[in-house]
């Protein structure tokens, strides 16, 4: 029997602030993973009451954050993880695992190193010089794993003109994709259509095609629902 498939938030460098685009995110999610520097202990209370949180120590954690843990190995959906805030804390005798995690630079980093992901979703808080400002969505299921990079300021790299524009074209496909995982949440937790509906203040229809697909294809993520429904046919058809 499959397991169930895990959303994750992984960040990192929030430095006491949570940005509402961040909480967004973090609101279509199972767990968070927070690489380090949370910076503010009311934050990380904000964090830890919501989803499971799976969290290590930063540099300017102190006093509160004793507890913490500056190396953590931990697993979910089958898939094994390791964390330092600082990526030279890392041990260098790594077993199994399969996703390596780190923060501090403020700079995304994905590469497969060998045969692990290498993971740093960046700084998700204050700005730091020109950097953009990132977090990472994880898709976990039966020791298998999916990636998928959110870039927090779209206009990082690009004429005012042209972030202006892309915003616009995307605003829309971002706001449908929330919508599609919290609907997968939902469904994932025996909800029926009808209350589903009702709670997020959208069309039954539209919820029991979600359903639908999820059905016909259960490895689906929410980009892939949303092609389904935008080219008329369920992900398994």
């Amino acid at each position: 029997m499959r397991g169930d498939l895990i959303r994750a938030a992984v960040i990192s460098d929030t430095h006491g602030l949570l940005r509402p685009e961040v909480e967004k995110v973090i609101s279509t999610c199972d767990v968070v993973i927070h690489g380090g520097d949370f910076s503010d202990q009311m934050l990380y209370h904000r964090l830890n009451t919501r989803q499971p949180l799976y969290a290590v120590r930063g540099n300017n954690d102190n006093g509160w954050a004793k507890g913490l843990p500056l190396v953590r190995r931990f697993s979910l959906a089958g898939v094994r993880f390791i964390m330092a805030h600082d990526r030279a804390d890392i041990p260098r005798d790594l077993k199994e695992e399969q996703v390596v995690l780190f923060g501090h630079s403020h700079k995304y980093y994905q590469q497969i190193e060998g045969g692990r992901l290498w993971l740093n979703p960046g700084s998700c808080g204050y700005k730091r010089f020109t950097l953009p400002l990132s977090m990472a969505v994880m898709t976990l299921r039966d020791g298998e794993h999916q990636v998928e990079p959110i870039w927090l300021d779209e206009e990082y790299g690009k004429s005012r003109e042209d972030a202006e524009r892309k915003a616009v074209e995307d605003e829309g496909e971002r706001d449908r994709l929330f919508l599609i995982a919290k609907i997968m949440r939902f469904m994932k937790k025996g909800a029926k259509i009808s209350w589903v509906a009702d709670n997020l203040e959208v069309e039954p229809a539209f919820v029991g095609l979600v359903y639908q697909i999820v059905a016909a294809c259960p490895g689906a993520d929410a980009r892939l629902i949303l092609e389904a429904l935008v080219g008329g046919r369920t992900a398994g058809g």
